[in-house]
């Protein structure tokens, strides 16, 4: 079964991962494919848009000019290899993968300009664009030979992180200057799309300096992507260049981005950022907070759109007595979703107790969220199974854990607290800091916690990660054969029908069956002044990327 994209040490995914989960966080804005000053539909809160059905894509947009980003955070590394949330955020836009996607997660063609597939999806050649070139490098062009060396370099000793996005990848052969050809170990319908997963670091990079000394990365720019770093102050501001005959174009039919040039200012206070962009100081934010709404009035708008960041409780069957069937129904029944969303992210979504959210293609529509268990609490169900279980009398439980590196954590806690001791489950919980929980307790035996996962680009990633009993991040240690089995149809698939008629079944039994507890999803929402066109919101943080944006001023 080919692997998916988690392409960093443990630690530095799941901080990543950890940060994707705050709503206050701002990090690019996000621009793409939509008309100038585009909003979307009216989403019935004062002030603020909907960015989830986007406009046709406007004809013409102004060139030129300054485009200035209010961020939460700046950027440690340049490395595309390293790094956490702003370092990913700094790696889309420097550096380019074989293929990308857009803001309703359909992969698109990057370095690649197109692919082909054999028979069984075991092996893609893919044809890569002429003209792309490096920066920092004399306009040395992009080549298969590159994209070979990265791939070599990810799986060899000299790097030190994880690269299980290719490790459902058999061989990389060189074909020419500008075709190469990639063997997987098994069938992968979505291979082209994996490639561009969630905090992936399959960025193509120049095998020159791969092989000279790949610790250049840390301090200089060799991306291909639409901007070259300018200057760069670790916790202040980071400017940008674009880069000259860039591989894509925009509307206007000549090389992106519109604007000249791109202006990262750190502001790490959420009321700061807000005020910045309603006087002017700022262009545009992201990852901001509704309740900052009014703040951004003044020639300003505010959009939404809705995500898939997760915040699962885990119920780990090695804590006695989480392994019983009927305790984790019990749970799940006692557990007053609506009662988390509207404390949490009122506008935000319930889903599924199944690690595949609304905003993917393979979500089980036909599958009610409200399906066995309901959205709110069933206190009588919930002890009818706890008298099944043996524990009528209720149950005395070991410390449930949570971590400050997302503020919603907290009250998913405390109410999981509240809601659970009305049937009789009774615990204390613990607050971690999110370093101890990423070292100590996460993906280990005899703990249970509120987790977080952001969006991924495909609906399978999670439960491939999360859910399978081999899965490497299967914090539950749960394993159910019918749900492996129907996985494992669905991944090596050849047709979309077969593929989600095996998801809806996986989703049907982690939902009735399994050891996660879904919660809720957020919304996402931030803000741009009316002479910013293109902007969008991506439902998944790492995948906003600013060189569609245009300003007009």
């Amino acid at each position: 079964m080919s692997s998916i994209d988690t392409d960093t040490d443990r630690r530095s995914l799941l901080r990543l991962s950890a940060t994707l989960g705050t709503l206050g966080i701002t990090g690019l804005a996000g621009c793409a494919g939509g008309n100038e000053g585009s909003g979307g539909e009216n989403s019935g809160d004062a002030g603020i848009q909907s960015n989830d059905q986007q406009d046709e894509p406007a004809d013409e947009l102004p060139a030129g000019g300054t485009f200035r980003i209010g961020a939460a955070q700046g950027i440690q590394t340049l490395s595309p290899f390293q790094g956490f949330l702003a370092d990913y955020l700094i790696a889309e836009t420097m550096y380019d993968r074989l293929t990308s996607v857009d803001q309703e997660l359909a992969v698109q063609p990057n370095l690649a300009q197109e692919w082909e597939a054999n028979e069984d999806y075991t092996e893609y050649t893919f044809m890569l664009v002429e003209g792309a070139t490096f920066s920092n490098m004399d306009g040395q062009e992009v080549t298969a030979s590159d994209v070979k060396a990265t791939y070599d370099y990810l799986t060899s000793d000299a790097f030190s992180g994880s690269a299980s996005s290719i490790s459902g990848v058999e061989s990389v052969e060189v074909v020419d200057e500008t075709t190469v050809t990639i063997s997987l170990t098994d069938t992968d319908v979505e291979f082209p799309k994996r490639m561009s997963e969630t905090g992936g670091a399959f960025f193509i990079v120049p095998a020159d300096v791969l092989e000279e000394d790949p610790t250049q990365l840390e301090e200089t720019d060799y991306g291909s992507g639409p901007l070259v770093l300018e200057e760069w102050n670790q916790q202040n501001n980071i400017s940008f260049t674009t880069a000259e005959d860039y591989h894509i174009s925009g509307v206007n039919g000549e090389p992106l981005p519109y604007f000249d040039t791109l202006e990262w200012n750190i502001l790490e206070d959420e009321i700061q950022r807000a005020n910045a962009l309603a006087d002017g100081s700022v262009d545009a934010v992201s990852r901001t907070a509704p309740n900052v709404a009014e703040r951004v009035q003044n020639d300003a708008t505010l959009v939404k759109r809705t995500s898939g960041l997760q915040f699962p409780i885990i119920l780990n069957t090695t804590v006695d007595p989480l392994d019983n069937p009927d305790v984790r129904k019990a749970i799940k029944y006692a557990l007053d979703r609506e009662e988390m969303l509207t404390a949490v992210s009122p506008d935000g979504s319930l889903g599924h107790h199944s690690g595949i959210t609304p905003v993917h293609n393979y979500y089980h529509d036909d599958l009610d969220v409200g399906d066995t268990f309901g959205t709110t609490a069933d206190t009588e169900m919930a002890q009818e199974h706890l008298e099944t279980a043996g524990y009528g009398d209720g149950i005395e439980m070991q410390t449930f854990h949570y971590d400050d590196g997302v503020p919603s954590k907290e009250v998913i806690a405390q109410l999981f607290q509240r809601q659970m001791s009305e049937v009789g489950i009774e615990f204390e919980i613990n607050r971690l800091t999110e370093e101890t929980w990423l070292s100590e307790y996460f993906n280990t035996d005899g703990v249970w916690y509120v987790g977080n996962y952001s969006t991924r680009v495909l609906g399978e990633s999670v439960p491939q990660l999360a859910l399978r009993s081999d899965g490497i991040w299967n914090e539950a240690r749960w394993s159910n054969e019918n749900f492996d089995e129907a996985f494992q149809r669905a991944v090596t698939a050849t047709d979309t029908e077969t593929k989600a008629e095996a998801l809806r079944e996986c989703q049907e039994i982690n939902h009735r069956e399994g050891a996660w507890v879904g919660t809720f999803h957020p919304d996402l929402y931030g803000g741009y002044k009316d002479y910013v066109g293109n902007y969008e919101l991506y439902p998944t943080y790492v995948k906003d990327f600013v060189s569609q944006c245009a300003v007009d001023k």
